[in-house]
């Protein structure tokens, strides 16, 4: 029903109007039963605060809850922000979240029951980029299509090299004309993973010879540090903690 909302003195509101307002307005109770108490026949959409919960409610044609915890929130258009921390379910009560594509049948699907993020898209496109940052693994990873992955190629034209932790999986280039020595670490001085691998290739003329930092051990055959022939590889591997062996080209 319309009314008057430009009231002014000595304007007498009818019964229905005032019911109206009623209605529209927000009321503010105690707690549920003082709400109970105060409105006996709620309608669909009316509204209340409760204090003891610091919450809105909604009266949905049959019973009150709360304004944001209705079966489904909809919003057709307009953007939100979120600056807090935002919560789905419970500890030991998830609940499945869903984002969509502008491709349907495309989405990113949080299975709260099979507990794992399932990323549905489009063939020869990418589903995941990480455009910076490093990406961590603890337990195994399943691939079941092809991977495609690259060294990080390094050259290094200097006579001196101590590797860090950015060439872990790198495959340098010693381009110096008179040699270059590469002393590979302690893991106090840099912390390598076991099971690290960095490539070296004799890529200049000069010799490529590898040392043992201080607390530091390099394992090779017959103890020899050094690459045998130019445009050829040695790698060495983290094999345990502060130990490096070297396989390749040695000689």
């Amino acid at each position: 029903m319309t009314y008057k909302a430009d009231w002014v003195t000595g304007d007498i509101l009818t019964a229905a109007q005032q019911n109206s307002l009623a209605e529209q307005a927000v009321s503010r109770f105690a707690d549920a039963s003082a709400r109970n108490a105060a409105i006996t026949s709620p309608s669909e959409g009316q509204t209340c605060w409760l204090n003891d919960t610091n919450e809105f409610q909604i009266y949905d044609g049959s019973s009150w809850k709360p304004l944001l915890d209705t079966d489904t929130i909809s919003v057709s258009s307009g953007n939100y922000t979120i600056t807090g921390t935002t919560t789905f379910g419970s500890a030991g009560s998830g609940v499945d979240v869903s984002f969509h594509s502008a491709t349907s049948g495309d989405l990113m699907l949080w299975d709260a029951s099979d507990e794992k993020l399932v990323i549905t898209g489009t063939d020869g496109q990418n589903a995941l980029e990480v455009a910076d940052g490093d990406v961590s693994i603890t337990d195994a990873l399943t691939v079941t299509g092809t991977t495609t992955t690259y060294l990080n190629l390094i050259t290094d034209s200097s006579t001196t090299r101590t590797p860090g932790l950015t060439d872990a999986g790198a495959y340098i280039l010693t381009t110096h004309g008179t040699g270059i020595t590469v002393t590979l670490p302690q893991d106090s001085d840099v912390a390598f993973p076991v099971g690290t691998v960095i490539y070296f290739e004799r890529n200049g003329s000069g010799t490529l010879t590898f040392a043992a930092g201080a607390g530091a051990t390099v394992n090779s055959k017959d103890s020899t540090l050094t690459c045998g022939d130019r445009y050829t590889t040695v790698a060495a591997v983290k094999i345990a903690a502060d130990t490096f062996t070297l396989i390749g080209n040695i000689g």
